[in-house]
């Protein structure tokens, strides 16, 4: 059972290393004031950068540590929407869960959590969105 999740995981970073070889990167800098969920994964208030890698995203703290990747889907992006660059928070009482990143007209909505579902079953569901201080393109 490990060694098949062990294969499922290596695969799964081969597969984003090799599809944002050949796609453009775009990335975005952000200072978020609170405490958030990424996957299955609690980062504290900070700078960070966000890179979309194909069907994904990583969040990267700006000091360098370990980041957390999750998968996406593509979602908005008609001509009608606002193409600023920034992050969408779904927010539970005074929980927060990474809902959207919006990055160079393009959005990606993140896979919502086991986590996230059980605070929606139970509290009021708001939005929080920190903009974006500096798009890259690479």
């Amino acid at each position: 059972m490990k060694s098949s999740k062990l294969m499922i995981a290596v695969a799964f970073a081969m597969f984003v290393l090799i599809a944002s070889s050949h796609a453009q990167t775009l990335s975005m800098n952000v200072t978020i004031p609170f405490t958030f969920t990424v996957g299955h994964q609690i980062l504290a208030a900070g700078d960070y950068c966000v890179i979309e890698q194909h069907t994904a995203l990583k969040v990267v703290p700006a000091d360098g540590h370990s980041g957390v990747i999750v998968l996406t889907n593509a979602t908005g992006g008609r001509s009608d929407e606002d193409h600023t660059s920034r992050l969408v928070f779904h927010r539970y009482g005074d929980r927060y869960f990474l809902s959207q990143a919006w990055l160079g007209g393009s959005a990606r909505e993140v896979f919502t959590s086991a986590a996230e579902l059980e605070y929606a079953r139970t509290t009021k569901q708001e939005q929080a969105i920190v903009l974006a201080s500096r798009l890259d393109k690479k």
